[in-house]
């Protein structure tokens, strides 16, 4: 994940949600922000076409595929209903 922030890297994913169903997500990451003393992944959703928030610990496998990701700003995708349900605490984009 680390590496796909970096770089700006797509990022194939598996995604288990609140209700327990699992997804196969590819998601081009913008940043990590906590809330809650949780985890997240903000990033573009490519099979929802939106922004989404990654709650770490359900995310089930991930590795960069060295396919370059477009830039993703952080501050716009946070802007969006699909990642305004949590209000951050902290938050890094990770890339230079």
């Amino acid at each position: 994940m680390e590496r796909a922030l970096t770089r700006r890297e797509v990022l194939p994913l598996g995604y288990q949600d609140a209700g327990g169903r699992t997804s196969e997500r590819e998601a081009e990451p913008a940043g990590l922000l906590t809330a809650g003393g949780r985890w997240y992944l903000v990033a573009w959703c490519r099979l929802r076409r939106a922004p989404r928030g990654f709650r770490l610990d359900r995310i089930r496998g991930a590795a960069p595929t060295g396919q370059a990701a477009p830039r993703r700003e952080l501050a716009d995708l946070l802007g969006s209903a699909a990642t305004g349900a949590v209000t951050p605490d902290a938050l890094d984009s990770l890339a230079p």
